[in-house]
């Protein structure tokens, strides 16, 4: 299989990376008791790498309600406003995401912060635009699911077709990205390609090699499905395997990522046993395709680790060395014990992906993305 990281493809001294930088995202976010104060504790760590003195600040720019209705139903934007216990279950309210005070406000904040990140590549002002914050892949056009409350990754896909007409999304999320690929599964101006772990039980329970769409959308959703273990050279393998001959057939004028850290070994709700080092290669793989990126986060459930990650992804994308060692001066320096370091190293999980099976996959993904063109 494919070495994990391929030196030749990480983007060096690239100086235009927009960072969506706002506290009242981190104040929000931080309301999800999963992701607690993950988002604040990255910009930390960012600003303690001085990474941030690479990376181009935007604030966020406000969002309404409205804007919610270029995907969400009216129905759903309307309880998000007046959210009723009694329909709560029928809007996805109640097991995972809870119907919190000042719901509509949460879900607007959530959503400006990677529509902001959109504008900026819609704008000229940067040509990888990134939000952390991001990377709600499982909220429905009327549902709320596995901590997504609002989709803005199909809001922020909706906004960039204004002048990028063909949308490639790369979701590299543990958990398979259905609510995009629904979104978009009638389709050809948009391809989702997601890589996840399936097996029975582990949610969703979607994305089979053989869902690939329908209609016009038939083959333009193409889906990568691994056993529990995965590491980084299996991953790595399927996705510089299937990804060049997307970007091939497909011909996309700008790409979406999310790139959820559940994958990372030691995630609780994970499964697979990744270092940061195969999620950075992808991006690096991605970005050196020269279109708009449009980069986000996700799933991320061992927050230290988490954080680790986004910020060794930032430091390659702009050509940075990271230090051996969490800064000291780090406000949240004590969460990353016992070891103090910025290293993830793999785990002794068992891979249950064997070559044969992972062969047989890649086979019949790249024999569907040959229908295109």
């Amino acid at each position: 299989m494919d070495s994990s990281v391929d030196e030749d493809l990480l983007v060096k001294g690239v100086r235009t990376v927009g960072f969506i930088s706002d506290r009242r995202l981190c104040q929000e976010i931080s309301r999800i008791d999963k992701y607690s104060h993950r988002s604040l504790m990255l910009q930390t760590l960012l600003h303690h790498t001085n990474l941030t003195k690479g990376l181009k600040l935007f604030p966020l720019k406000p969002v309404s309600t409205d804007e919610l209705l270029v995907f969400h139903s009216k129905d759903f934007v309307d309880f998000l406003s007046n959210p009723r216990p009694e329909v709560q279950e029928e809007f996805g309210f109640g097991y995972d995401c809870e119907a919190f005070d000042n719901l509509d406000e949460f879900c607007c904040t959530l959503a400006a912060g990677t529509l902001t990140a959109a504008d900026l590549l819609l704008e000229d002002k940067v040509t990888v635009a990134i939000n952390w914050s991001g990377g709600w892949h499982h909220a429905k056009r009327d549902e709320a699911a596995g901590f997504c409350y609002v989709n803005d990754i199909v809001l922020a896909v909706h906004r960039l077709q204004a002048r990028f007409k063909r949308i490639l999304y790369v979701d590299l999320d543990v958990h398979h990205g259905d609510g995009v690929e629904d979104a978009f599964a009638f389709t050809d101006k948009v391809m989702t390609v997601s890589i996840h772990k399936r097996e029975a039980g582990f949610f969703p329970g979607t994305g089979a090699v053989d869902d690939v769409g329908f209609g016009r959308g038939k083959f333009f959703s193409v889906n990568i499905p691994l056993l529990h273990g995965a590491d980084d050279e299996t991953f790595c393998h399927v996705f510089n395997s299937v990804f060049p001959l997307a970007v091939q057939r497909f011909q996309p004028d700008a790409m979406v990522v999310q790139c959820g850290a559940d994958g990372l070994v030691g995630d609780p709700l994970g499964g697979f046993n990744l270092t940061p080092a195969s999620l950075s290669s992808c991006v690096q793989r991605i970005v050196s395709e020269d279109k708009p990126v449009l980069l986000l986060g996700g799933g991320g459930y061992n927050i230290p680790n988490t954080v680790r990650c986004w910020c060794r992804i930032t430091a390659d994308l702009l050509g940075c060395e990271l230090p051996t060692d969490i800064p000291d001066s780090d406000n949240f320096f004590l969460e990353y014990g016992p070891d103090y370091e910025f290293d993830v190293p793999r785990g002794r999980v068992k891979n249950e992906n064997t070559k044969e099976e992972v062969d047989k996959i890649i086979h019949t993904v790249i024999s569907n993305l040959e229908n295109i063109g």
